[in-house]
């Protein structure tokens, strides 16, 4: 039987999870990264976390369909809430904003283990997320753009270390992204939007030139510059 169809996202997702070991799918939707991993053989055992129960229906139903329910855990809970410390090695959180991400990471103390590799994929405020994770003793070890369905999306592969460090906002924006390539020059042409939109609105907001908006009309051209050399080096 063929295997469940992943778009880009997801697969880069999950070419990114280690061969062999456990892996929780939290906020798992409709199942099919976990069912992919269990189908696949890449992953011995997972589990299927959702805070609803609908979309674990739909797992269950996609798990069965390819044979591997008894491999595959459907968990319904909040978060890493229904999890405990050494059930699994990779944790997936993909398709939740920055900020629901982190609450989610950090409200498990287990976490805090350099063990544990976490695959995480914001659909907004990345900037946010960044900014905990390296603030909590987290790094960033890569980041990988996709294009799905024609949105960027970036994904960030993570681990513990206990270092604790402040970032500025061109890491806390780009992170470990290069404009190279179609998907990462894509993601930062979406920043770039996010930016200028940002900036107007403190133009707006404001009565004078505040140091926050300095900042960020900063980082806005440092972005342009960016697009801008590789867009010569292309040439």
């Amino acid at each position: 039987m063929a295997l469940p169809k992943l778009d880009a996202r997801l697969a880069a997702i999950a070419s990114w999870v280690r061969e062999g070991v456990g892996c929780a799918d939290i906020g798992t939707d409709h199942g099919y990264l976990i069912t992919w991993l269990a189908a696949s053989g890449k992953i011995p055992h997972g589990f299927a976390c959702d805070i609803n129960q609908k979309p674990l229906q739909k797992a269950a139903f996609s798990l069965s369909e390819y044979g591997v329910s008894e491999r595959v855990k459907l968990v319904l809970c909040d978060g890493l809430s229904g999890l405990q410390a050494g059930d699994v090695q990779d944790i997936v959180i993909a398709g939740m904003g920055g900020d629901l991400i982190w609450q989610i990471i950090d409200a498990q103390p287990w976490t805090r283990d350099t063990q544990l590799v976490f695959l995480l994929q914001p659909m907004t405020k990345a900037e946010h997320l960044r900014y905990h994770l390296c603030k909590h003793g987290f790094a960033i070890l890569r980041e990988r753009a996709v294009i799905s369905k024609g949105f960027p999306y970036t994904i960030l592969q993570v681990v513990y270390t206990g270092a604790c460090k402040e970032v500025d906002l061109w890491y806390c924006y780009t992170g470990a992204l290069q404009p190279q390539g179609n998907a990462a020059i894509a993601y930062y042409q979406k920043l770039l939007r996010i930016l200028e939109e940002k900036v107007a609105g403190l133009e707006k907001s404001t009565m004078g030139v505040t140091e926050k908006q300095q900042g960020y009309q900063a980082l806005l051209e440092q972005l342009k510059g960016a697009l801008q050399d590789d867009s010569t080096n292309r040439l």
